[in-house]
Formats: C-alpha cells, sequence, structure tokens
C-alpha cells in the first residue's frame, strides 16, 4: 500500500491536474466517465424541467405548494440520483464498495467510523445495482465480502466454534459492524452487533450477480465458494428445538429482538442460504452429497415463517398477538428495522404463499410509516413487493418530507447513503420484479405515474425491458433477452398481447395456468 506521504503526493497531483485543465474540461472529462453507465436507463413519469432549484423544489414539496410534475421531476431526479451515486462511489475497478456515507464522508470522526453495516445497511447499497443496469458496480461488494472470509474464520472459531485449518473453509462468520481491515467480531454491542446471519444476507447481494447477468463461470469462482462455506457454518451451528427442528441460536432480531432459540430474521435468511446454494451446486454439478444435506436442513427449519393470532406475519416464533412481544421489552411497533420482512425483500420466501403475504401487510401496517431516511428506503421496497403502489408512493413522499437534505442527500440523521440507494431500489420494484422465475411489468404502479415510461431495467435471466404504459395499464413491452432462454411475463391483460421478434414475425406464446405468458428467446 501507499504510504502516507505518497498518498498526499498522488492527491495532490490529482488536484493540480484538475486546477489547470478548468472546470469545463473537467466537467466533460466527468460526463464522459460516467454516462456510458447512467445512460443506459431513462425514466419517464411524467415530469418537466422546472425553473426551480432542487432546494426550491424540495421545500415546494414539502409544504405542498409543487405542481404535479415537479413532484414527478424530483421524484424522477432522486430515483435517478441513486444511480449516479452508485456509479460514483462503486467501480468496477474501485479498492472498496460503498460504506455508510458512500464515499462522502466529510468528518474526521464519523458516523460509526464511515463503516460497514451488514444489518441492512452494506445491503441497501447495492439493491439497485443489478435492476438498474450497473452490475458491475457490484464487483467491489463481491470482492469485500469474499475478504471476510479468511478473518470471518477466526470469528467462526472463537464465536461459534467452528474450526478451519490451513487450506480449509469450514465457515466464516460476520456481523452488524465490520471494516476492510478484518474486523469481524461483534463489535462494542452485544445486543445489535450480534447478527452473523448478517453474512447470509450480504450473500444475497452477490447471489444476485448470477441471477442479473447469468455469467456461470463467475459464480462457479468466486460466488459458490462463499455460498458453500456459509451453508456450511450453518450445518454445524444449528441446533434442534425441543420439536426437533433446526435453529440458529442465539439469534437477535436487529435491532430490538431478545435474545432467543431462533426467530423470523434468521430462519429467512438461512432458508434463502440453503435455497441459492442449492441451486448453485445443481448449476455446476457439484457436490451431490452436500445438495442432499442442504436440502434436508432447509426442509428442517423452524419456521421460517409463522402466522400469529392477529394475523401478523411473527417476528418472533413466541409471540402470539401482534403486541405480545412488547412486555418483553421488544417494543415492534413503529420500529425503524423490518427485519422479519426480508423473506418478503429481498428473499423469495413470504410471495411463495398467499396467506404469508397477507400477514406480511398486517405486520407492516403495524410497523407505521415513521421511520429515519433508510428505514423509508427499506418500506418503498417492501410495500413495492406487496404490490401496494400508491401506499409505496406515500413511503417516497415520505422520505422527501423527513429524509432527504436540500442536495438529496439521505437523512438518517446524520447523512447515511443507503435511503438513496433504497429509494433507486424500490421505484425499481414498483415498476418491475423478477424474484419469483418470472417478470412482473408494473406489479407496484401507484396512480399518479398513470402516464410513463421506462428504458434499461434489467431482470433476472439478462432480460432488459423497455416498456411504455397509459392510464396504469402497459401500451407496448420490448424485452431484450442477452442471455436467451424462457421469458415468462406477468402483466394487467397479458394474455391478450401480440408478441412479435425483432422483426416483426409472430412468436408463439403459451399461457400459464396462473395468466402468464412464456416464450422462447435467443
Amino acid at each position: 500500500g501507499e504510504t502516507d506521504a505518497e498518498l498526499a503526493e498522488r492527491v495532490q497531483a490529482d488536484v493540480l491536474t484538475a486546477a489547470l485543465s478548468g472546470y469545463e474540461a473537467v466537467k466533460e472529462s466527468h460526463l464522459a466517465d460516467y454516462q456510458g453507465l447512467f445512460n443506459r436507463l431513462s425514466l419517464d413519469i411524467g415530469q418537466t424541467v422546472s425553473e426551480k432549484t432542487t432546494d426550491q423544489l424540495l421545500a415546494a414539496y414539502k409544504n405542498g405548494s409543487a405542481s404535479e410534475a415537479e413532484k414527478r421531476q424530483l421524484e424522477g431526479m432522486l430515483f435517478q440520483y441513486g444511480r449516479y451515486l452508485t456509479i460514483a462511489s462503486s467501480r468496477e475497478d474501485s479498492q472498496l464498495p460503498s460504506n455508510l456515507q458512500g464515499v462522502w464522508n466529510y468528518m474526521n470522526n464519523p458516523p460509526w467510523s464511515s463503516d460497514y453495516h451488514m444489518n441492512v445497511n452494506l445491503q441497501m447499497n447495492y439493491w439497485p445495482t443489478y435492476s438498474t443496469n450497473l452490475a458491475e458496480c457490484a464487483l467491489p461488494l463481491i470482492d469485500y465480502v469474499d475478504s471476510l472470509r479468511e478473518p470471518g474464520r477466526i470469528t467462526a472459531a472463537i464465536y461459534n466454534g467452528v474450526s478451519s485449518g490451513e487450506g480449509e473453509a469450514n465457515g466464516f462468520s460476520a456481523h452488524t459492524q465490520n471494516t476492510p481491515f478484518g474486523w469481524t467480531c461483534p463489535g462494542w454491542s452485544f445486543d445489535w452487533g450480534w447478527s452473523p446471519a448478517a453474512v447470509p444476507w450480504i450473500i444475497q447481494n452477490c447471489w444476485e450477480y448470477y441471477e442479473y447477468t447469468g455469467d456461470v463461470e463467475f459464480m462457479r469462482e468466486y460466488i459458490y465458494p462463499m455460498l458453500k462455506e456459509e451453508a456450511l457454518f450453518y450445518d454445524a451451528t444449528m441446533v434442534r428445538d425441543a420439536d426437533g427442528k433446526l435453529v440458529s441460536a442465539p439469534s437477535y432480531s436487529p435491532e430490538h429482538g431478545p435474545r432467543t432459540a431462533g426467530n423470523t430474521y434468521e430462519q429467512s435468511l438461512v432458508w434463502q442460504l440453503y435455497e441459492d446454494v442449492v441451486i448453485a451446486a445443481e448449476t455446476l454439478d457439484q457436490d451431490p452429497e452436500l445438495v442432499a444435506q442442504w436440502k434436508a436442513n432447509q426442509a428442517n427449519l423452524k419456521g421460517p415463517i409463522e402466522v400469529g393470532d392477529s394475523g401478523q406475519l411473527k417476528e418472533w416464533y413466541e409471540e402470539t398477538t401482534i403486541d405480545s412481544m412488547n412486555s418483553q421489552g421488544a417494543d415492534a411497533s413503529g420500529h425503524r428495522h423490518l427485519s422479519h420482512m426480508l423473506g418478503l425483500f429481498p428473499g423469495d420466501l413470504v410471495q411463495r404463499n398467499p396467506e404469508w403475504v397477507a400477514a406480511a401487510k398486517v405486520s407492516m401496517d403495524y410497523r407505521t410509516d415513521n421511520s429515519t431516511g433508510w428505514g423509508m428506503g427499506q418500506r418503498i421496497n417492501t410495500w413495492a413487493r406487496l404490490g401496494e403502489g400508491n401506499k409505496a408512493h406515500e413511503l417516497i413522499g415520505n422520505l422527501f418530507k423527513g429524509g432527504i437534505y436540500p442536495n438529496l442527500w439521505d437523512s438518517h440523521a446524520p447523512f447515511q447513503i443507503d435511503g438513496n440507494f433504497g429509494m433507486t431500489s424500490g421505484v425499481a420494484e414498483m415498476l418491475m420484479q423478477s424474484n419469483m422465475g418470472f417478470i412482473n411489468l408494473l406489479p407496484a404502479l401507484p396512480d399518479v405515474w398513470a402516464e410513463g415510461s421506462v428504458n434499461g431495467l434489467v431482470a433476472r435471466g439478462n432480460f432488459e425491458i423497455a416498456m411504455t404504459w397509459t392510464k396504469g395499464g402497459i401500451t407496448e413491452a420490448t424485452i431484450l433477452s442477452n442471455n436467451g432462454g424462457e421469458a415468462v411475463i406477468l402483466a394487467d391483460n397479458v394474455t391478450l398481447a401480440t408478441v412479435t421478434d425483432g422483426s416483426g414475425n409472430a412468436v408463439d406464446f403459451t399461457v400459464t395456468e396462473d395468466g402468464k405468458i412464456s416464450f422462447d428467446t435467443v
């Protein structure tokens, strides 16, 4: 690495070069640098260009004096700003992924040391990366998570009794706080700091690189090894409860739960870990004996989802009614964290069962809409997954009114970048979802976005999406298949659509029992 003097010399040279080049040349260089990535995606939700400055637009949005076109301008701007911030803080050749402040820490003693938090924050930083057509911007994150494996084996040995000898990879562990220097222990708070399930959660972000790009060789070399090692960790550390079910223990629901033997947060993440590692191993035709073990463990997990007497999606398996845990010091009403919702977003578990989806709505209403910037960002995504576009848009409004600074940075408070990325991801989820094996077009379109278009969203399977809609209904959609394979599409009235290829020739499609259409692509 560089010495302090070498670093100072390099920074000084960059500053001097910029100063001698002049403003216009630096600006042109910057535009050329980022717009090749940025211009992959465009969004029109009815915005116009206002003469008001950004801070004036924000003030008008907050006090209710903004026109509808000005509201749409600010909403579209914040969506694209998140993509810009991704490009600016996490590039293919970046040394590190974006941290709690992205790369814009302005303090010598910043909040939380400007580090990496993995009980929602680092995950949220990368939620919009793939769906908004910036997949290579996730490579620094994958490198970083991979770098946690070696120090994380020491943490796994000390805290969990899982040993890996030289050349072995039997399991690694990291928690809420971690750093590029190998800090993977629980940190200075054994309550909110304790979160070994942070690792299977952040690995979801890495696994999605394969889901979106279809790059099997990259998955073989980089992603499957970390999935496998973490699955081995849970194979070794889970215990059986009184009913013989496997639980992760001790579990703690960030950042407010009592310590229990299993909870919805950890069990959902372990379920998703087994789901993804099995798909990876079978895709690569590797480790059949482990695959059988992983499938058995997944089937024997406690929960992961249970519905309580209030019709709620339980956060803890001990709770009965929706507020029964409050007496144990775990007041969940209005809490900013949605730890028990991870099987809904970003996971693939809750949507498998309509009863669980209904229970998730009950729990989300109980949680209320009041939160900090990133908390509202998470709520936008969660309501979008529930198909509630107007509710998701209401949360966008709440974010503008209580979680955005005049320069459009997210306010926790103080400044944290994650809420910006959460909003961008949430808008993408409102317009298109692809996590359940099909492409769902306009699953959560709010009434105020009734007319619009988007070009450049990316669905899993490496399908690039463009669509135009009027009165809330799609008039035309284009699916660009980058990898080939079957495309399965869900949208209002999609069975009445005409499907043609790029030359205008009719394409045969199949109508599925649940109202989707399916056709092969090249």
